[in-house]
Parts: structure tokens; C-alpha cells; sequence
């Protein structure tokens, strides 16, 4: 059970277990043995104290829409191959207009809990995007979770403005992955590299994760330095698990060099258990002011939670 009050937001949950593992890569990640469905999530939530959670769910089509173009005969004309590959797009469009939906259905029926971001993605023209977004905001949704790496986007794409601009006259805010991303080369998903939308959306909140990632974090700090708009989760950087050798005093620099009113707490939720990062944060050498900022209040703030 955590010290302080927790709001973690970057959480990821599915409509079921065989998807969320399928999204894990075949086997869960923890040993709990969680695959990230609500009926897991919940649960665990008054446990364990977690007083909110944002479901950060986009819909992983790049990969999908690059196996069905493979699949595609090899001898259509161009004509019958420009229409296969338009109903193949029409399909991931629906499949992430579908996705959303569950999101927000989600959200609606667990309010004071779940928050909804739901996905946007390239493979939907202009119109698409701007339109879905407006119904998940007409159904509650707060946000949208970009991934960069899986959804082999750059910020900076021009394809994602459309969104952008519908995002900051909704009032809706961005959750990005950003840094390196394990089992996949794309190098378009550095802190700087944010800086073009948020200058060109000064009201919409740009929520960077992992703090910019390793080993961006100086361009992190210089980021938050230029661009007021910007912010950052810290999924992954605490680590109370172990698996980095990243000294308090390290953990506490960095976040005093973004500065500590800008850092929110995040899990990745079901890939990672959020408690030992919670418990470190609680031990880290920070002001209780500090600490209830960090694991609550910064999110409460920033994101109208």
C-alpha cells in the first residue's frame, strides 16, 4: 500500500487476457502473471491505494498493415493493388476507431478510476482523425497516447497535425513514448524532435515518457527549458525493481534539472509491476511536498485528473 496518494499515467489494458498477452509478445511480463485486463486492473488498484489511472491505449497497426501488404498477390495489376492497399488502410482506420471506442466505454463505466487517452494514427487521413478524436472527447476521453516507436511515427510528422490542432482546441493532451524502444530502430523519437508541435500548439500539453528516455535525457532538460507546454512521466526511470543501477541520488538531479513541478508518475501498467517504483519514490531524498507532487498532485494539476 503506497504512502501518499497515486495517480499513474501510463497504464496499459485490453478487452482481454489472450490480447494483452499477444501484446506482451506471448507470456506476461510479471510475475503476477497480469495480461492488463479491468477485471486484473481494479483489483489491484484498491490494493494497493492507486487512486487513478490513465489507460494510455493506442492500436499497433504499422506492424499489422505492413504482414497484410506481404499477404497481397503478387500479380495485381496497379490498379487492383491501389485498392486492395485502400481497403487494407480502411481496415487499421477501423481498428483504431474500434479500439477508442472500448476505451472510453471503459473510462464511462469506471469514472472515478480510469481516465481515457485513446490513439490516433497516420493510416487515417485528416478528416478521420480530427472526427474520432471529437467523438472520444464527446465520450469522455482527456487525451491520446502516441508511441512513436511501435507506431514508426515521428512527432514532427506533418500527417499527425490535423490531430494535433484538434487536440489543443479540444483541450485534450499528448502522452508520448519517447526515447529507445526495445526490439525496434527508430530514431525519430528523440525529446528534441518534440519541439516543432509544441511550439506550433503552444496550448496543448505535450506529456513526454520515460523523461525523454536514455540517453536523452539532456535533451530532455533543454526541452523543458524551452517549451512551457512540455511535460514528462517517469515510467521506467525510477526502476524500484532493479533492473538499472540508477543511484536516488541520480534519479532526484534529474528531476531537479526538468524540474519537479513537470515530472508525473507512470508504470506501464501491465508490463511492469508499479509498486517498487512507488515505494522508491516514497524513499527517495525529496520533500514530502516533493514526493505527493510527483506520484499525484503534478498529474492532478497538468491534466485536470
Amino acid at each position: 500500500m503506497a504512502d501518499y496518494p497515486v495517480i499513474d499515467v501510463h497504464v496499459h489494458t485490453h478487452r482481454d487476457a489472450r490480447t494483452g498477452v499477444q501484446a506482451m509478445g506471448g507470456s506476461p511480463r510479471t510475475p503476477q502473471g497480469w495480461s492488463g485486463t479491468i477485471e486484473e486492473l481494479l483489483p489491484f488498484m484498491a490494493e494497493n491505494g492507486i487512486e487513478k489511472i490513465i489507460q494510455v491505449n493506442f492500436t499497433p497497426v504499422w506492424d499489422m498493415l505492413q504482414a497484410a501488404r506481404r499477404r497481397l498477390p503478387q500479380d495485381q495489376t496497379p490498379a487492383q493493388r491501389a485498392e486492395a492497399e485502400e481497403q487494407l488502410r480502411q481496415e487499421m482506420v477501423g481498428r483504431v476507431i474500434r479500439r477508442n471506442e472500448w476505451t472510453c466505454q471503459v473510462a464511462q463505466e469506471h469514472s472515478d478510476k480510469i481516465v481515457a487517452y485513446v490513439g490516433i494514427d497516420p493510416v487515417e487521413d485528416a478528416a478521420t482523425m480530427a472526427s474520432d478524436l471529437e467523438a472520444c472527447h464527446q465520450r469522455g476521453a482527456r487525451g491520446i497516447k502516441l508511441h512513436t516507436c511501435v507506431q514508426r511515427v515521428a512527432p514532427n510528422d506533418r500527417r499527425l497535425w490535423p490531430g494535433y490542432e484538434a487536440l489543443q482546441r479540444l483541450g485534450m493532451a499528448v502522452l508520448s513514448h519517447c526515447g529507445p524502444f526495445e526490439g525496434i530502430e527508430f530514431d525519430a523519437s528523440r525529446p528534441k524532435l518534440f519541439e516543432e508541435a509544441a511550439r506550433d500548439f503552444p496550448n496543448l500539453t505535450l506529456v513526454l515518457a520515460h523523461c525523454g528516455g536514455q540517453p536523452y535525457y539532456d535533451e530532455a532538460v533543454e526541452l523543458a527549458q524551452r517549451c512551457p507546454n512540455v511535460y514528462f512521466d517517469c515510467t521506467g526511470v525510477v526502476d524500484g525493481s532493479g533492473r538499472r543501477a540508477t543511484s536516488d541520488q541520480e534519479i532526484v538531479a534529474l528531476f531537479r534539472r526538468i524540474g519537479l513541478e513537470r515530472i508525473m508518475f507512470g508504470s506501464d501498467w501491465a508490463f511492469r509491476d508499479p509498486m517498487p517504483d512507488v515505494h522508491r519514490v516514497e524513499r527517495l531524498p525529496l520533500s514530502t511536498e516533493e514526493k505527493r507532487m510527483v506520484l499525484a498532485e503534478n498529474a492532478r494539476r497538468v491534466l485536470g485528473l
